[in-house]
């Protein structure tokens, strides 16, 4: 039983870890700002999917029972965490793109025009009052740190003093905007939650995590709220297995720039066996959907006479992965502590664990 103590423990710490993990790299805000919405969707959709999987893993672990009145009460600490695959950390995509300065002399350069050139100041010129249809790809949010992102030039052919110049085709790094959350296999999300019952064969739970500074990220909370309601409260004859039916629905919000609400309507099914100590495996089959809406400051690298365009503010909503899930899972009760495991097959797969206290 201690083994699965630590287990259940286990994501929150991870949680912790990754909080302070992130302490140690550069202002999320900062990485974003390089980033037009188009190419700002593709560096962060990985985590927007492991956001809503994790707000909609491990309300259910305990069904309620098939009585119209009783008394359950619980507290429990719970900990989930959404896997990421190795597709999710790279991501490539196409947007219109302003060269910098800097990256200009790299174009001309790489074709061989050096700032000697007659020409130079007008080609170059002509590379940064353009804008240009590029490929982007590198990490994505949870890809290496390692990694910058690159930026292809396409090539094209400029007229200058009556003649043209034809610019081969380059691709550049911006190492600044790399992996920032390099490589977690797992995204950590924890809480605490507390249910109460049986009324009518319904439970009630709430979740909430407080308010937590995560340096460069800024204030990560969240709070949920549903109800799982057995039927068989209804009936005359019990049925062999608990049935429940349960709705949640949550919000979380992480610094300023990130906010999710999710919701899940879910049909469980499970079957204690014992009393005082007991084992209940359990089973459920759980519809969900998450929305997040992204908001931050974009500087693109367009220059008026000289002068750089003030910042854009960026905002746009990312859906989910999840929707259809099958979650399987086991509840171990020694007297007052449950303790539980479960597993959730979907496209962003997640894992929760959690011990909890009551009667």
């Amino acid at each position: 039983m201690k083994k699965n103590y630590f287990a259940s423990l286990l994501i929150v710490i991870l949680f912790f870890s990754f909080s302070q993990n992130l302490k140690a790299q550069d202002d999320l805000e900062t990485t974003l700002s390089k980033l037009s919405s188009t190419v700002g969707k593709a560096y962060v959709a990985p985590v927007i999917s492991a956001f809503g999987s994790n707000l909609n893993s491990g309300w259910v672990n305990i069904i309620p029972p098939a009585s119209k009145l009783g008394f359950h009460i619980s507290l429990k600490v719970i900990g989930m965490g959404s896997f990421f695959s190795d597709a999710a950390k790279n991501f490539s995509s196409t947007s219109d793109f302003y060269f910098s300065s800097s990256q200009a002399d790299q174009i001309l350069q790489a074709s061989s025009i050096n700032p000697t050139h007659p020409q130079y100041s007008d080609l170059k010129n002509e590379l940064t009052k353009s804008q240009f249809m590029v490929n982007f790809s590198g990490p994505t949010i949870v890809g290496s740190k390692n990694e910058g992102l690159k930026v292809k030039f396409p090539g094209k052919t400029i007229q200058s003093g009556g003649q043209n110049y034809t610019l081969n085709p380059y691709e550049m790094s911006i190492p600044e905007v790399n992996g920032y959350l390099d490589e977690l296999p797992i995204f950590p999300t924890a809480a605490a939650q507390l249910t109460v019952g049986t009324l009518f064969g319904t439970n009630v739970s709430v979740r909430y995590f407080p308010s937590v500074e995560i340096k460069d990220m800024g204030k990560f909370s969240f709070f949920g709220a549903g109800a799982i309601h057995n039927p068989g409260a209804w009936l005359a004859n019990p049925l062999p297995i608990d049935i429940g039916i349960g709705y949640f629905v949550q919000k979380m919000k992480v610094g300023d720039i990130f906010e999710s609400n999710a919701k899940q309507f879910g049909i469980y099914v499970g079957k204690t066996i014992g009393f005082i100590i007991s084992v209940a495996p359990y089973a459920g089959v759980t519809f969900e959907s998450s929305k997040t809406t992204v908001k931050y400051d974009y500087q693109s690298n367009e220059t008026i006479n000289g002068v750089p365009v003030p910042k854009t503010k960026i905002q746009f909503e990312l859906e989910g992965e999840n929707s259809t899930s099958f979650v399987v899972g086991l509840n171990v009760k020694l007297v007052a502590i449950n303790i539980n495991a479960d597993y959730k097959i979907a496209k962003t797969k997640t894992a929760s664990e959690g011990v909890s206290l009551g009667l």
